[in-house]
């Protein structure tokens, strides 16, 4: 059984948990701790250097086995960053594809809404 790290801004979706564990034999989903959490959901926009990317390794590098899962997505340096971190050490990286469904609400006060509906489809590798 796989574990699969999760990169990721949002909780999983019903729809996700159940993907992973059927599709990818994945029966642990490991979340960021919370202050890992709370940096990768604001990475600072005005960042060049990728400081904080090695908290981000450390935290994969003593956690992981080899044939494990990250699900990545997020900024999208970090996130190139740690695909290629995640494929040289054995580590598959994947992300969520979604079926994205929207429709348009016209108010009263004559603008627009617009409602945007995502279902998870599979699981691809990077």
């Amino acid at each position: 059984m796989s574990t699969m790290f999760l990169l990721f801004s949002h909780k999983l979706t019903n729809e996700q948990i159940a993907s992973a564990k059927k599709d990818l034999n994945c029966e642990n989903l490991v979340y960021l701790p919370r202050e890992l959490q709370n940096l990768w959901s604001n990475i600072p926009a005005t960042e060049q250097d990728y400081e904080h990317l090695i908290h981000f390794e450390n935290f994969i590098f003593k956690n992981y086995k080899e044939g494990d899962y990250a699900l990545i997505q997020g900024d999208w340096g970090y996130t190139y960053h740690m695909i290629n971190f995640c494929k040289k050490i054995g580590v598959i990286p994947i992300y969520s594809t979604t079926e994205r469904n929207s429709r348009e609400v016209f108010n009263q006060d004559g603008s627009v809404s617009k409602i945007s509906l995502f279902k998870h489809v599979i699981y691809k590798r990077y």
